[in-house]
């Protein structure tokens, strides 16, 4: 898929991941606009799904996503509640 003029591609992946992804940045105030079939099998994915930002909220996305992957992949560097 390309891009559509005055957005930005920040994520490529599974349908039911790319909703849970939209659903933060649109918590975090972003305009989120998630582009895929809704094909579920039970508990598998079967398609893959794009989210697109407009321009000038493409690099706080991908910030936020960024965030999101290392506190995944280290747990302890998430902030105390």
């Amino acid at each position: 898929m390309s891009g559509v003029k005055g957005w930005s591609i920040v994520f490529r992946g599974g349908r039911i991941q790319a909703d849970l992804v939209a659903a933060v940045l649109q918590a975090d105030g972003l305009q989120v606009e998630v582009f895929g079939d809704h094909a579920y099998g039970v508990g598998i994915n079967l398609t893959d799904a794009v989210i697109m930002v407009p321009d000038d909220q493409a690099e706080t996305a991908r910030e936020i996503i960024r965030q999101a992957d290392q506190q995944l992949i280290d747990p302890e560097a998430a902030p105390d509640v």
